[in-house]
């Protein structure tokens, strides 16, 4: 299941108007060094790409960009059979949804038309609870909500919860017999973000999807979809796919390219979808809840090769063997995207120096300069 980041050192697609036509990908070839510039190519890559390339190994079962010094870099891609370079490639972001959810609660409180510290109930009817009221809209996007959460319903056969499979689900599921929302202290549930998706259509008007277009459309960002129940054209994804990722919906449906994930990161860096002040709310994390922002983790991070500690927002899913994980790193430009297709594949977490997360950003952040 979609799940977040541990607290620090303690701590859709893009369908690209072909959604119904793509076929399930294959395995095809893997181009650990090309590199894609916004309108240029480039054939010998900068030694920073090689480090990153290094760090990643050989076996990496996935694919990575990098972005740094105004261009991406595709440090692995799986190749469509084909059809050349692999730009299109689907994934499922798992909770890289979260992130693009709380930026669109971020532009509404913008408007003026969401306050964070609201009664979500404000916006969004409840059902009305004899033991508990209604959360503020901060505390859902923190999971501080005391919501039923999906995680806790019974395994079917296949030991997935069966909010993800079968049984009930929904933003109606969700709202029913919850608990008192609390102070301190986090859980995390996918519950929190599904109500912020209900809560986004009940404030705009706008079904989430179309929302999504809209706003990625205003950013010149590649139109998105969520997934039906049997998404094609989704790498690795058969038809046999013991989990409804569409049941996930606002806390992690979306589907998705890297090259579109990393467009993505560089509207929230140049200020495309939301102002500075507006970014650097969402981005304010609490020590005390693990570095937990709006949304995503943000924290500093003492990487290999730099002076300094550098400050990393950081997103993270997965869902079944499906692992994606999506760092920022605001004051260097630098955008990092990776998934993996592979249930025994470790990431490692980014503050542990032996890891593959650390060597990664290392290298990708504070190796050498071309």
């Amino acid at each position: 299941m979609t799940k977040g980041s541990a607290a620090v050192c303690a701590l859709l697609a893009v369908l690209s108007g072909a959604f119904g036509a793509a076929t399930p990908a294959q395995a095809c070839a893997i181009n650990p060094v090309h590199v894609l510039g916004d309108e240029e190519r480039v054939d010998e890559p900068p030694p920073f790409m090689s480090e990153a390339i290094a760090a990643l190994g050989e076996d990496f079962p996935g694919e990575a960009m990098l972005y740094r010094e105004g261009m991406n870099y595709w440090l692995r891609t799986a190749e469509s059979c084909g059809d050349g370079h692999a730009q299109g490639n689907i994934w499922p972001w798992a909770s890289v949804t979260k992130q693009v959810i709380a930026t669109l609660v971020m532009q509404e409180v913008e408007r003026g038309r969401v306050a964070l510290d609201a009664l979500a109930v404000s916006y969004l009817p409840f059902p009305a609870s004899p033991d508990a009221g209604s959360p503020t809209v901060r505390q859902l996007l923190r999971h501080q909500s005391g919501l039923r959460n999906p995680d806790d319903t019974p395994d079917d056969a296949n030991g997935i919860p069966d909010f993800y499979s079968t049984g009930d689900h929904g933003v109606d599921w969700c709202l029913a017999d919850r608990g008192e929302a609390v102070a301190e202290g986090w859980t995390y549930n996918n519950c929190d973000y599904i109500v912020l998706g209900a809560l986004l259509e009940a404030v705009t008007g706008q079904p989430l999807a179309g929302l999504v277009n809209a706003r990625f459309r205003e950013a010149g960002l590649p139109q998105m979809q969520l997934p039906a129940r049997r998404p094609r054209g989704v790498r690795h994804y058969a038809p046999d796919f013991p989990i409804d990722i569409s049941r996930f919906g606002a806390s992690g449906a979306l589907l998705g390219s890297l090259h579109d994930m990393i467009a993505f990161d560089r509207a929230l860096l140049d200020g495309r979808l939301l102002s500075g002040e507006s970014r650097e709310l969402m981005w304010d994390s609490d020590p005390q809840m693990g570095y937990m922002a709006l949304g995503q983790w943000v924290y500093e991070l003492p990487l290999d090769g730099c002076d300094t500690p550098t400050r990393i927002v950081e997103r993270r899913g997965d869902i079944g063997a499906y692992e994606v994980r999506n760092f920022i790193v605001p004051e260097r430009d630098i955008a990092l995207a990776m998934v993996v297709h592979d249930a025994d594949f470790s990431f490692g977490e980014p503050w542990d120096t032996g890891g593959m997360s650390h060597s990664v950003l290392s290298a990708a952040v504070c190796g050498a300069r071309a």
